[in-house]
């Protein structure tokens, strides 16, 4: 039998390969945006946890160009370009006032709120909150609490933690967890959390709603470069946006928003810094928003650690190997400060 035959057979086997290894890294938005779309489960997180990476590594060497030209010929650009179609997020962050820009630093004088470390910390201090007047209600066995807890993979432990220390101290309230993987503000195109935000608060109807989100929006928004002013400001109307789509209906209905934790290295570092900035920015233009900061109590005097101290005087690995998200065991220092926040506003039991 020749050879020739299962010769050009396996090179045609690779030729195949290599297109679709080709199509897949020219449309990894695509792919996340499909895997975003599915059930929760595991398929969706081994895709999610497969396209992330991809597209990633696509953004960088800029290979998502040929799939983003050929939509603007087609007459559906990306939402992100601010042209043809534009997401529900970017059109209730329009509706919004302007925010000025910060005036223009004097040279040699650095700006305020640009450190890339957060504030320095000797305990942990009361959580940043809005001022409130009287508990917005009193929570009872009959009438629990309802809380969601939502965002990116950084709200997935966080919400699992809270829903812990609410059952051990037999608290009346009800803790559902809901994390989005892999979403942010800054991509509204792969997935638009103004949507998601009225179909969440229509479903479950909350009484108070737990925010943490930050980990995937290291992304330019209209141009503007990330972390920069303009950058900020677009962030914090889309953060007001987003709230208010939560908050629409129910005007006691609360929203404790959770900025990013310290992370480990650059370009993070002010990233997060600016996103808690923002977050904080948008406080006083939305009645019922709350901003929760565990940057500083989770961190060494404002820098990353790894470690963290119990109340018992454990040494805890309280992050994982990304520098970013926290570890499981780590993650009970945020919910403590999340139920701490909650505990100034409402009574509980």
């Amino acid at each position: 039998m020749s050879e020739e035959p299962l010769t050009t057979a396996r090179q045609a086997g690779r030729v195949i390969r290599i297109a679709l290894a080709t199509a897949l890294l020219l449309n990894t938005a695509g792919v996340v945006r499909a895997g975003l779309g599915m059930q929760p489960g595991p398929t969706r997180d081994v895709l999610l946890a497969f396209a992330h990476p991809l597209d990633t590594i696509a953004g960088a060497l800029d290979l998502n160009r040929p799939r983003t030209s050929l939509d603007a010929m087609l007459g559906h650009p990306d939402s992100l370009t601010g042209d043809g179609h534009r997401t529900h997020l970017e059109q209730d962050a329009d509706r919004l006032q302007p925010v000025a820009e910060p005036p223009p630093t004097t040279p040699g004088v650095p700006a305020a709120n640009t450190s890339a470390t957060a504030p320095t910390t000797d305990s942990t201090p009361e959580p940043r909150l809005a001022p409130v007047g009287a508990a917005v209600r009193h929570a009872t066995a009959d009438d629990p609490l309802r809380i969601l807890v939502t965002g990116d993979s950084l709200s997935d432990f966080d919400g699992l933690q809270l829903a812990r220390l609410v059952a051990a101290d037999h608290l009346p309230a009800k803790v559902r967890v809901q994390a989005r993987t892999g979403t942010g503000l800054t991509q509204p195109s792969v997935f638009d959390w103004s949507d998601e935000a009225a179909q969440d608060a229509a479903a479950f109807d909350p009484d108070v709603v737990i925010m943490v989100l930050g980990a995937n929006d290291g992304w330019p928004l209209h141009g503007a470069d990330v972390g920069s002013n303009a950058w900020n400001a677009e962030y914090s109307r889309r953060v007001e946006a987003v709230s208010r789509d939560f908050i629409a209906g129910d005007p006691q209905r609360r929203v404790y928003w959770v900025g990013p934790p310290v992370p480990r290295s650059a370009p993070w570092i002010h990233i997060f810094a600016r996103i808690n900035d923002a977050v904080r920015a948008a406080v006083p233009n939305v009645p019922g928003l709350r901003y929760v900061d565990v940057a500083g109590p989770t961190s060494d005097h404002g820098h990353y650690t790894d470690y963290l101290t119990d109340a018992a005087g454990h040494r805890v690995l309280a992050r994982q190997h990304d520098g970013i998200h926290f570890s499981f065991p780590g993650s009970v220092f945020p919910a403590r400060i999340i139920l701490a926040a909650l505990r100034g506003e409402y009574t509980l039991g």
